[in-house]
């Protein structure tokens, strides 16, 4: 007895020329089968793979809105909590700097009128320090806002609708 590995011929499996040419000897049938076939039905035939088509196209274009929907619920839903952390943020940093930014600007000033016996010098000081934290404020308040919007929800819809304009920019 020989066993596979001493045999020539592969294990079960047929060669490429093999699947090559039942390949085209199926493809040589059915063009025999479409030629000897009436025109009706070779026009029926291609209507039921327009048909086909069709259906696919409608199923995948379906599909993309449904993802499209999808994505605009997930950026709502990011959104809200941006938008709750923003009120919740915004509420917190006012009540907190409140106390501690008048106790800070107190102690800063008592300390600036001793070294300075200045009241103008002292108020300047203050105001400086003042608008130096609303500044930091705004920025922080910006950057958490920056947060809200639907932007990915935007470019699946236009790449849904608008999908045939770009591919023909890009061929040019």
């Amino acid at each position: 007895m020989q066993s596979r590995e001493a045999s020539g011929a592969p294990s079960g499996a047929p060669d490429q020329a093999t699947a090559e040419a039942l390949a085209a000897q199926q493809q040589a049938v059915s063009e025999q089968a479409k030629q000897k076939k009436p025109f009706v039905e070779q026009t029926l035939d291609q209507l039921s793979e327009m048909a086909a088509l069709s259906l696919s196209v409608k199923q995948r274009y379906t599909g993309q809105v449904k993802l499209a929907g999808k994505t605009a619920k997930a950026e709502w839903q990011l959104t809200a909590r941006s938008l709750t952390i923003a009120a919740a943020l915004v509420v917190c940093f006012g009540a907190g700097m409140i106390l501690l930014w008048c106790s800070i600007l107190l102690l800063l000033g008592y300390l600036l009128f001793q070294l300075t016996s200045s009241i103008l010098i002292t108020a300047a000081a203050l105001l400086l320090l003042q608008f130096g934290l609303l500044f930091w404020c705004w920025r922080s308040l910006g950057h958490v806002l920056s947060q809200v919007g639907f932007s990915h929800t935007w470019q699946q819809i236009r790449r849904l609708f608008f999908a045939p304009e770009e591919e023909d920019k890009d061929a040019d």
